[in-house]
């Protein structure tokens, strides 16, 4: 029961040690200002994607929905988008399309955000089997649930082969990412869900679909690998795949070498300072999923907190770069340690701005 399986997922989120792997964002190093010829008050940190202004370049990552836990997490989450000016993306939302009575819990988004950045959600494996005049009812159920600025198709290999009602169909989901960009009529949004993409795939996405967007998802936050273990009872498999995927940071720059579009860095992002690495060395934009999961499961007020953390650190981190926008950010010069630079040296990939190895 789809249903069920939301609950599990929030539950183990929760209450487990689900999170594996290095994102690498310890081996990024921003280049201290000591006169930064500016103050802090001058420090903007406001973006615009999609056509939206954000209050600074965070986006709620995407989480859940299908269940009335699911809708009282996406209403706190909703509230603070818009109070805050933030995106959000929400979970997969092919239980509320197969059972309409759980669209409740994603329709609050739209409620309760109505000016915010809104992603709608749906995997691919299930669109790939999808014939196209369904596909677009899909799609544009999903978009008109949440009234949302963009769409999102998730890629999970590594998750579906683990769950165990997995579906880990990929064949022909280059031709439904092709089909969608052209229906929706809304930026597009491909995502990993924390195993990182390559080089490789950014590459083939840039030539055969040109999405809006990627978010990379990298390793080093919550792992779908171990959720889905804990779940079937298979953590013998899941420790042989211990930290598979590629490191987010190492990510944001194997997709930025040969993607021109909007890169959004998730995956183990647990800090404002963390999203200022991340736009550092090529992303747009930032987001996390489990710190605001855990939050919102305390509440409306928690949540507020945790955001409000989040942009005082990414404000300081901008001062302290003596950055007075976020394109400035974006130029700021940066060292990496010498996992980062072993594995761009061996796949050839060159990070801009970067000085020397540390």
């Amino acid at each position: 029961m789809i249903e069920s399986r939301k609950d599990d997922h929030i539950r183990i989120a929760s209450e487990r040690n689900v999170e594996e792997g290095n994102n690498l964002f310890n081996e990024v190093y921003l280049i201290h200002m000591a006169l930064p010829e500016i103050d802090l008050d001058d420090v903007d940190t406001a973006i615009t994607i999609f056509n939206k202004r954000l209050s600074f370049p965070f986006i709620i990552g995407a989480m859940t929905g299908g269940t009335g836990t699911a809708e009282k997490i996406n209403t706190t989450l909703a509230k603070c988008a818009e109070e805050f000016g933030i995106g959000m993306y929400v979970g997969s939302q092919r239980v509320a399309i197969v059972k309409p009575e759980t669209a409740r819990s994603f329709r609050v988004v739209a409620e309760n955000a109505p000016t915010a950045l809104k992603i709608a959600n749906l995997g691919a494996p299930q669109v790939s089997r999808l014939d196209e005049k369904v596909l677009s009812d899909w799609v544009s159920q999903a978009i008109d649930m949440i009234n949302a600025d963009a769409i999102a198709i998730h890629l999970n290999p590594a998750q579906e082969v683990f769950q165990p009602e997995g579906e880990p169909w990929f064949r022909g989901v280059i031709d439904k990412l092709r089909f969608i960009k052209k229906v929706a009529n809304r930026p597009l949004i491909v995502k990993e869900v924390g195993n990182g993409i390559s080089m490789e795939v950014a590459r083939m996405l840039a030539s055969k679909v040109s999405p809006d967007a990627i978010d990379v998802a990298g390793t080093g936050g919550t792992s779908f690998i171990r959720i889905e273990s804990i779940r079937a009872g298979t953590m013998d498999e899941a420790d042989v795949f211990n930290g598979w995927g590629i490191p987010t940071a190492i990510s944001i720059c194997e997709v930025r070498s040969v993607y021109d579009g909007v890169v959004i860095a998730s995956g183990g992002v647990r800090s404002g300072l963390d999203g200022a690495k991340a736009i550092a060395i090529g992303a747009n934009a930032f987001s996390m999923s489990r710190p605001l999961l855990l939050a919102a499961l305390k509440g409306y007020d928690e949540t507020k907190r945790f955001i409000s953390r989040l942009l005082k650190e990414f404000r300081i981190a901008m001062f302290l770069t003596g950055s007075k926008n976020i394109n400035d950010l974006s130029k700021v010069p940066i060292v990496f340690g010498p996992a980062i630079i072993s594995w761009l040296s061996q796949r050839g990939i060159q990070c801009r701005h970067v000085r020397h190895g540390k």
